[in-house]
């Protein structure tokens, strides 16, 4: 019996590595970029191009700013919105997107608000980006 055991023991270690290896190579380790176009201020595009390669890379997604030939259009904004608390005065920073397909057929849109600071909205607003381009691959 222990015989048995040791035997499926000794089995299951080395045939883990080869199943880790076989699915690392069945993934791509240098996915095509997403060539994007953004739509925002030349600060805003910046700073979202940014966010997007940053956390894309945790996801092993990547993009590329293209003019033309793209396969997403980004219309970014962001912005602050003042609202009285008990507190007094407070200002928000908020952004607002928009994701088109390269025909212009509009693939979703949302809002982010509530963060402190227009960096904050901007890194909120590509990670979930990112999040719903997962979505539809």
């Amino acid at each position: 019996m222990k015989s048995a055991a040791l035997a499926l023991l000794l089995f299951a270690a080395v045939s883990s590595p080869a199943c880790a290896q076989t699915n690392a190579k069945t993934q791509n380790p240098n996915p095509q970029p997403s060539r994007i176009t953004i739509e925002a201020t030349e600060l805003d595009k910046k700073i979202l191009l940014e966010k997007l390669k940053v956390h894309g890379a945790d996801h092993k997604l990547r993009f590329v700013l293209a003019e033309k030939d793209f396969d997403y259009r980004i219309v970014f904004s962001t912005g602050q919105r003042g609202y009285q608390t008990g507190y007094g005065e407070m200002n928000s920073s908020g952004s607002s997107v928009q994701v088109y397909d390269s025909k212009g057929t509009e693939l979703f849109a949302f809002n982010r608000a509530g963060r402190a600071t227009d960096s904050g909205a901007t890194n909120a607003a590509a990670k979930e980006i990112i999040k719903r381009l997962r979505k539809l691959q």
